[in-house]
């Protein structure tokens, strides 16, 4: 799926965006499980075509199918008019692409959408809603067992909130219309495509103008109400709120947080519920007309729970954000339930998830609630998230602030520390001043006359030095291919793990335990596995540094966007000195300039088998990787003791400022 969002993209795009290739990509997917009869006809088309005079007709073939099929859905089409900006290299590109969309499992859709989000810098108003939150959302308000007949989303991004609430209700749901508006006709289309893959009826809308504006508003039709509005953005920078229904107070001109949830409020039917996304801001913001609003909002009963989420869910922003439970509702109940749950995501990578384990806990406390009971409890033994039950009247004290953090015993992160804390913080600080001061001496000791004399680059080469390309020293072995190692064979059960790119970092290998096959799909690699003293290499996405494989890693294996080098017996190179030979600033500027895209570097095995490599003997080799490996301890040490000296200092600071619990 990379080399298709990367490599596979710039090779068919040519000028054209991102998203006329994901138009492509899409519809393939879209037609081949949802119109036999359409598919065949592309690949008949496909069969036919030799050459560049046939492109043009492949293209538009795809799209006049798919816009086909959308208009039976009542989605405005648009397909075909986006995949002829596409400017594919040869006709094999194109047909490649067909042939791969042939192969990719059931459920490639949403693969693909997360695979664009993270290729594309997307902003708030573009960017697809996570898994997790997206299914937290949906069985926190379909699981309360009211009748739903309508589902509103009035910013339907892909479609995924709509299509889980769709999978949710299941059998349960028929009678049930999903209703979708999106102001991007892009997306509209991906959505539209994304709900018609589940079967759902629905009805869907281009929305030019804000849904609370009087060509768009439409009041109390919807039982059940999920999105993700765009946060912390103004339609109208400087204009005055005429337009809308402002029930709880007309919005500030510079945000449209709360605009976005009274438009919710006021799509809803009596006894309604929505889920909505807002960032955590919106919450506790000093605005003074946002902080009436909320007020209104508490004290007229329209809030019934609000959950702070893990940090960092998103790939394309680091706005935090909350769920926000409403109902419309003439009798509500006098409390409300806040509940932080920022410690029970899942890292993976530089972003967090909402995993299995989170969501039940969630669930185990919010959904009694919301039935009308006093909040649940998470399983004995199970981390849960902290909570607390708030008098409508006590959120005067706080500014009527719904964020969590400022309600919740234990949420505030600065806390005083406990004695014991503060010691052992001092005690690592310590311990890593030692080990610095020996890495220090260690290098002192070092020959640097001896070695700054002996070196330095010449040309020609100096006596006894070697200079062959680096396919003569190492056998070189791109990753399987995403059909051979997808998404869907990799879980925190398998047990043997794979290497990603992002798992190398400053000459280390990060083990992600969520990034496991199991033994016998490994069997099936068993030509991808590593060994001992590899190098390990990106060749596809931003390069990085290439990494030695160590004897703990021995028998994992290497990902799609790697790949690994071998060095052949009595090749005369040792693989710690190659591997800082490929490390050097001029080693990976070669690489950048021989990648076969800019905006997605692809380093091919041919590319990459002529970077020049030169060395000295194998005594001269085993000296610089002795100095190289002390002067990297060093610099790791240095890192880590400041680091320390860092966290120290913010633990005195907390306990001459604060005090210091007693444990």
């Amino acid at each position: 799926m990379n080399e298709l969002m990367s490599s596979h993209a710039d090779r068919v795009r040519g000028s054209a965006s991102m998203l006329d290739f994901l138009s492509l990509l899409l519809s393939l997917v879209f037609l081949r499980e949802t119109v036999p009869a359409g598919w065949r006809e592309v690949e008949g088309a496909a069969k036919k075509g030799t050459g560049l005079e046939h492109m043009a007709g492949l293209l538009a073939c795809i799209g006049c199918v798919a816009d086909k099929e959308l208009r039976r859905y009542g989605v405005p089409p648009g397909m075909q008019e986006s995949l002829m900006r596409l400017e594919p290299r040869s006709y094999r590109d194109l047909v490649g692409v067909v042939r791969i969309a042939a192969k990719l499992p059931r459920g490639a859709f949403r693969l693909i959408l997360d695979q664009y989000e993270d290729h594309a810098g997307l902003r708030s108003e573009e960017f697809f809603t996570p898994r997790g939150v997206v299914q937290l959302a949906t069985e926190l308000v379909l699981g309360t067992g009211q009748e739903v007949a309508s589902i509103y989303d009035p910013y339907m991004r892909g479609g995924e909130m709509l299509v889980a609430a769709a999978m949710r209700h299941g059998s349960d749901g028929l009678g049930t219309t999903l209703h979708g508006e999106s102001p991007r006709r892009d997306t509209l289309r991906f959505a539209g495509m994304n709900i018609a893959l589940h079967g759902s009826p629905a009805v869907l809308r281009s929305t030019r103008a804000m849904p609370w504006t009087s060509d768009g508003a439409r009041s109390g039709f919807a039982d059940v109400v999920l999105t993700n509005p765009p946060f912390n953005m103004s339609d109208t920078a400087g204009a005055g709120r005429r337009d809308g229904t402002w029930e709880f107070g007309a919005p500030p001109q510079g945000n449209d947080n709360l605009a976005w949830v009274q438009h919710v409020m006021n799509a809803l039917k009596p006894a309604g519920r929505a889920i909505m996304v807002m960032p955590v801001k919106a919450g506790n913001s000093v605005n003074t007309a946002e902080r009436e609003i909320r007020r209104n909002l508490i004290e007229r009963g329209a809030i019934e729970c609000v959950v702070a989420l893990p940090p960092r869910l998103f790939s394309t922003t680091p706005v935090p954000v909350s769920l926000w439970c409403l109902r419309r509702i003439e009798t509500p109940r006098p409390e409300v339930l806040l509940v932080d749950a920022r410690h029970l995501g899942t890292g993976r990578g530089r972003r967090n998830v909402v995993g299995n384990d989170g969501l039940g806990a969630v669930l185990e406390v919010v959904r009694p609630w919301l039935l009308g009971a006093a909040p649940g409890s998470a399983a004995d033994g199970e981390p849960g998230p902290h909570t607390t039950v708030v008098p409508r009247e006590a959120f005067a004290e706080s500014g009527y602030s719904l964020s969590p953090m400022d309600h919740v015993p234990g949420a505030r992160p600065d806390g005083p520390p406990a004695r014991e804390e503060l010691i052992q913080t001092h005690g690592v600080a310590a311990r890593l001043g030692d080990l610095v001061h020996s890495a220090d001496a260690d290098v002192a000791d070092l020959a640097w006359d001896r070695l700054m004399g002996a070196r330095g680059v010449t040309d020609p080469l100096p006596p006894g030095w070697t200079e062959v390309r680096l396919a003569e020293l190492c056998e070189i072995q791109p990753g399987p291919s995403y059909t051979r190692l997808g998404k869907g064979d990799r879980s925190p059960s398998g047990e043997v793990p794979v290497v990603f790119p992002r798992q190398l970092e400053e000459g280390r290998i990060l083990l992600l335990e969520e990034e496991k096959v199991s033994r016998e799909k490994a069997q099936e690699l068993v030509n991808f596995r590593l060994a001992g003293g590899d190098i390990l290499c990106v060749r596809t996405g931003e390069l990085r540094p290439p990494v030695l494989v160590g004897a703990e890693q021995s028998g994992w294996l290497l990902s799609t966007n790697l790949v690994r080098l071998r060095v052949r017996e009595n090749a005369g190179v040792e693989p710690g000195y190659l591997v800082d030979h490929l490390s050097l600033p001029h080693s990976m500027q070669w690489m950048r300039d021989r990648a076969e895209a800019t905006a997605a570097p692809s380093l091919n095995r041919d590319a990459l088998g002529h970077l020049p490599v030169r060395f000295p003997s194998v005594t001269e080799q085993r000296e610089i990787v002795r100095v190289s490996t002390l002067l990297r301890r060093q610099a790791m040490l240095h890192r880590e003791y400041a680091d320390s000296l860092v966290r120290a200092r913010a633990e005195l600071l907390r306990h001459l400022m604060l005090g210091s619990s007693t444990g």
